[in-house]
């Protein structure tokens, strides 16, 4: 009998454990796009985060800033360690075969550290997981936020742009 209950104890452990297992990429990673990372083989688009895209016009005050290299810079500079693990959100890849996760290099949230930094805006329509790091840009009044920027949320600019980015 104490056989047959452990036997049953350990199948109900897995299922339970199997039910909320998250799937995880770990390993070399490599900057794809302002907000997008490629880790081993699998695409990543951080979880709640947007960035400019490659297209969008920036400025500050009257000169044209490329806000989206200066994003893509700083992702990279984030996960110069080129390591990387992406705890993956639930679903299947889209079109493009990327996954949304939230990734972390060197210790570091690199979704909330690109918010942080005013390379990207927390993306609240996936989630309000960086809003506080985005409260810290706009009083650091750093990148996106500083001072004279004319600068269209990612989303918004994409609404007036016939490309499909997600």
């Amino acid at each position: 009998m104490h056989g047959k209950l452990s036997l049953a104890a350990l199948a109900l452990i897995s299922a339970v454990s199997g039910a909320t297992a998250q799937e995880v990429v770990s390993g070399a990673a490599k900057v794809v796009d302002a907000d997008i990372v490629m880790v081993e083989k699998q695409r990543v688009i951080l979880w709640a985060v947007d960035a400019p895209e490659r297209p969008q016009k920036c400025f500050v005050g009257d000169l044209l800033w490329d806000c989206y290299g200066a994003a893509r810079q700083a992702l990279g500079e984030l996960i110069a360690s080129g390591e990387a693990s992406c705890t993956l959100t639930p679903g299947e890849p889209d079109k493009f075969n990327r996954r949304y996760g939230v990734c972390i290099s060197a210790g570091k949230d690199i979704g909330a550290e690109l918010v942080r930094l005013g390379m990207a805006r927390a993306f609240v329509e996936q989630g309000d997981d960086y809003l506080a790091e985005e409260e810290e840009a706009k009083a650091a009044a750093i990148g996106v936020f500083q001072p004279g920027a004319k600068i269209d949320a990612p989303w918004e600019f994409r609404k007036t742009d016939p490309r499909n980015y997600r």
